[in-house]
């Protein structure tokens, strides 16, 4: 490994890096932490991995798990990072997805990459790969301002329709068959968008512990999100959904209101503790017997434009399972489904006007000791450069205490940055 002194801070050094290695190479994965010292459990580490020795794209979502499974078998002590859909629970559980994506997007991507470095605030970490006369042509580039056009966003389910829809979760809930569900709707808009320029605004915008740039040959992934789904260190795992949300105050008087409000809240604390216990029984599921418990239910952590309730929970992986294992046997995140988790995905794939598609999937690495770690693809612009498609989606999740009202400002909450983002580029 080689160590190479940055001469410009770390965020200086990325905005000259992603668009040199933008017009040079067709995969990049960029994890940026943002500095969240303080996040239970650590943030992402700050990963940029680019060009590819090799890489895979099944092109059926049943096949998600035996791909990964295939490329990990082939490349068993190398770095490994995965982009997989929403739609990749096909591979996991006997499930299909009826409707038509909410964007054309690959299923997932397995990328082997040729370089993978680790920047820290004065230096660079080669993993993987060469750098220093790759980071010296950084340094000394002159960046080009590209600008987007703006890109006006619209909703696909109307208001009249929100409300219509909630009813009959309501009523499924009611009648016994879920004690929560996640309810998301699609945003979508048109235009040609400069990735780079448009991630660093919203990332300047909405800083995250999970933020993300990833670009797949024409397909790219803009991420603000606040959420792991899943990490493993060592033979410790952990997962940590979020559930419970509230907006930022105007002043610091009215944040603690809402934040007293938000810790204080039942139905919020509620909602968090349903996902909890469906987690534990994820995770149960390759763990040693009597391993799973939750360091922290429902803690308080504050992001530029929301408050959340987040939970850690905990296990130590049975020897019998490997890290995919893990991850398969937890996959989606049941933050993003409800409980109990299969009936629940079905009842979604009926009630959803669009499939999710690459939204409330995942970004994450393996490294080559099998640890990783995994985001929750929300608060996230994805953008296809050859339709022109662009596509967002949010949620919330909906008990028989939920209203109406209430929950549909929080999916416009979740999704206004982006959409003012979009429309001032």
């Amino acid at each position: 490994m080689n160590t190479v002194p940055l001469h410009i801070s770390s965020e200086s050094f990325i905005e000259k890096a992603l668009p040199w290695l933008e017009d040079r190479y067709g995969k990049i994965i960029y994890l940026n932490p943002n500095q969240y010292s303080s996040y239970p459990q650590k943030a992402f580490r700050h990963l940029i991995a680019f060009g590819s020795e090799t890489s895979i794209q099944p092109d059926n979502s049943t096949l998600v798990f035996d791909t990964w499974n295939e490329i990990r078998t082939r490349y068993p002590k190398d770095w490994l990072f995965v982009f997989a859909s929403y739609d990749s629970k096909n591979s996991v559980e006997d499930l299909t997805s009826s409707k038509k994506p909410g964007i054309t997007f690959n299923i997932a991507t397995f990328i082997v990459p040729e370089h993978v470095w680790e920047i820290s605030n004065n230096s660079i970490e080669i993993r993987k790969g060469n750098g220093q006369n790759i980071i010296n042509e950084i340094g000394s580039h002159t960046n080009i301002d590209r600008v987007s056009s703006p890109v006006f966003i619209q909703p696909v389910v109307s208001r009249e329709s929100y409300f219509q829809a909630f009813k009959k979760i309501q009523a499924f809930i009611r009648e016994g068959n879920a004690y929560e569900i996640n309810y998301c709707i699609p945003f979508k808009g048109k235009g040609k968008l400069h990735p780079v320029s448009t991630y660093l605004r919203l990332n300047k915008e909405t800083p995250m512990p999970f933020s993300a740039y990833v670009k797949l040959d024409k397909e790219y992934i803009l991420s603000a999100s606040p959420e792991r789904f899943i990490k493993k260190t060592d033979q410790t795992i952990i997962s940590q959904p979020i559930k419970g949300t509230s907006k930022r105050g105007k002043n610091n008087s009215e944040d603690a209101i809402l934040t007293r409000q938000l810790q204080n809240s039942e139905k919020e604390q509620s909602e968090n503790t349903m996902i909890v216990d469906l987690v534990r029984n994820d995770l149960s599921r390759t763990a040693l017997a009597g391993s799973v418990h939750v360091p922290e239910l429902s803690g308080l952590y504050t992001f530029p434009n929301v408050h959340q309730l987040i939970s850690t929970v905990q296990s130590t992986i049975d020897p019998a399972f490997t890290a995919i294992d893990v991850i398969k046997h937890a996959y989606p995140m049941g933050s993003m489904t409800g409980a109990p988790k299969v009936s629940v995905m079905k009842f979604i794939d009926q009630m959803e006007d669009v499939s999710r598609g690459p939204f409330s999937g995942t970004i994450g690495y393996m490294d080559p000791e099998d640890n990783f770690d995994f985001n929750v693809l929300i608060r996230s612009i994805f953008y296809n450069d050859i339709t022109e498609e662009v596509f967002l989606e949010a949620g919330s999740a909906i008990t028989w205490y939920a209203d109406a009202a209430s929950e549909y400002e929080e999916c416009l909450l979740k999704i206004r940055p982006m959409i003012d983002i979009l429309a001032a580029i």
